[in-house]
């Protein structure tokens, strides 16, 4: 009963509708003879489920993962610890809260409590909706202070960040400038691999410092053949920072 109910209970929401509105208009053409259209529509509904699919998303973003290690907290210290923006949203008030990768900020925090990292650095602006321009380091920076973070111990970028890439040049500036020796780079781990590749091609030495690990696999359920927003998150995200590395952003 459990997994009937699953099932018509994903069924009935819109990526369900969806999803059985194609797999019905694949009948429906070859039915009439439409080879063509089948199998053009076949293509669609094959790929519609692969990508939203929690194996397939969880295969792809533990693939990323997978070459980040963890980070030996018992046995090194930082002098700076870099973190990647990306990991906040704004209430209608203006006050920052964590959003789904705000875990790289609580993880910055805890190894700094740890006294793990001397130093925290965070940089980012983001364009936001109604082009209104936020500044992402910024709202880390007020999070880490309400949760007693001392203001000497957090150093924020003050150059425009929009990207990646435009950190990682933020982060060696910085580093050059302080001299600091041993120095770690905290994001997603889905997303270090391509953040290290950038930091490899600006000449900056950096230890990976993962958060906000995704990538297992789940146990196989009948409902899983109907598409899952979050498997798509995960197959979109894959791309995403595949196509990322591979045009050096």
């Amino acid at each position: 009963m459990l997994t009937l109910s699953k099932v018509l209970g994903m069924l009935c929401m819109p990526l369900g509708l969806l999803w059985l509105g194609l797999a019905l208009s694949v009948l429906w053409a070859f039915k009439r003879g439409s080879k063509n259209l089948g199998g053009f529509l076949l293509f669609l509904f094959l790929g519609f489920t692969l990508a939203g699919n929690p194996q397939v998303g969880g295969l792809l973003i533990g693939h990323l993962e997978s070459t980040i290690p963890s980070f030996p907290e018992d046995t090194l210290q930082l002098d700076a610890l870099f973190v990647l923006s990306g990991g906040t949203y704004v209430d209608k008030n203006g006050r920052p809260y964590l959003n789904e990768n705000g875990d790289r900020i609580m993880e910055a925090a805890r190894l700094w409590h740890a006294g793990r990292a001397k130093r925290l650095v965070v940089s980012g602006l983001s364009i936001g909706s109604k082009d209104k321009q936020r500044n992402l380091g910024a709202e880390t920076r007020k999070i880490w202070i309400d949760i007693g973070i001392p203001t000497e111990a957090i150093f924020q970028i003050e150059n425009p960040c929009y990207i990646t890439r435009d950190e990682v040049q933020a982060y060696k500036n910085m580093k050059d400038v302080e001299g600091w020796h041993r120095v770690g780079l905290l994001s997603s781990a889905w997303h270090l691999p391509r953040a290290m590749a950038l930091a490899r091609k600006a000449n900056l030495e950096v230890v990976p410092v993962p958060a906000d690990r995704r990538g297992s696999v789940p146990s196989f359920h009948l409902w899983h053949i109907i598409p899952h927003q979050d498997a798509f998150w995960c197959t979109q995200v894959a791309c995403w920072e595949m196509l990322g590395r591979l045009v050096g952003r």
